[in-house]
């Protein structure tokens, strides 16, 4: 076996393994207990379709909603948040658009908190983290995404601090299994030291075993 050979199995060995290591992680949050209780109920963004959430977002603000049902119904009174700024082809802030569609379902507009500037998960959770710990310390939350970008947003969260959970609104697979690959991608993204190191080590091993 030549030495390209060598280095493109020992890399696509490494990508396999990292992506079943991702989907293990994405299995095991989604059977961690869920707490009730959350002061904040976070509503990631997604894609609009004009002004009015696509049906990935739909499906985020559905499971919000209900959760925001389920708390009223134990007596506890979380707030909404909703996070996510105007893209290129947007006509309004994604914060503006979920805002709208909860309103028109019944929540109180004094209920739900915008914060509109985040153009990414990471700026999501942290510039939300910014407005609870100013309107409530010591608060706890629940961040609700779509089923495959659980991990990433926890990730995210964690780095930002949030204390709190985050939750899927559907299922891994629910939007099929391109999301799901795409996640991997990024979140192996968010270590690139570490995946570096382990890409040089691996090719340099190659190297050397395809001269031996």
């Amino acid at each position: 076996m030549g030495t390209l050979s060598i280095v493109a199995v020992l890399l696509g060995g490494y990508a396999v393994l990292w992506l079943l290591g991702f989907l293990g992680w994405a299995l095991f949050d989604r059977r961690r207990p869920d707490p009730a209780g959350a002061d904040f109920l976070v509503v990631l963004g997604a894609g609009l379709d004009g002004c009015e959430p696509a049906p990935l977002l739909v499906a985020r603000l559905e499971a919000a909603l209900a959760r925001y049902a389920a708390e009223q119904a134990a007596g506890r009174a979380p707030l909404l948040l909703v996070t996510g700024g105007k893209g290129p082809r947007d006509d309004c802030t994604e914060a503006a658009a979920m805002a709208r569609w909860l309103t028109a379902r019944g929540v109180p507009a004094e209920r739900i908190r915008r914060e509109e500037r985040a153009a990414n998960t990471t700026e999501n959770l942290r510039f939300s983290a910014a407005l609870m710990a100013a309107e409530r310390p010591g608060y706890r939350c629940t961040v609700v995404t779509s089923g495959f970008h659980v991990p990433r947003s926890g990730l995210a969260a964690r780095r930002a601090g949030v204390p709190g959970r985050v939750a899927g609104a559907d299922g891994l697979l629910a939007h099929g299994p391109y999301p799901l690959l795409r996640e991997a991608v990024a979140t192996a993204l968010l270590y690139p030291r570490a995946n570096g190191a382990a890409v040089l080590l691996l090719a340099g091993a190659g190297a050397l075993l395809g001269l031996s």
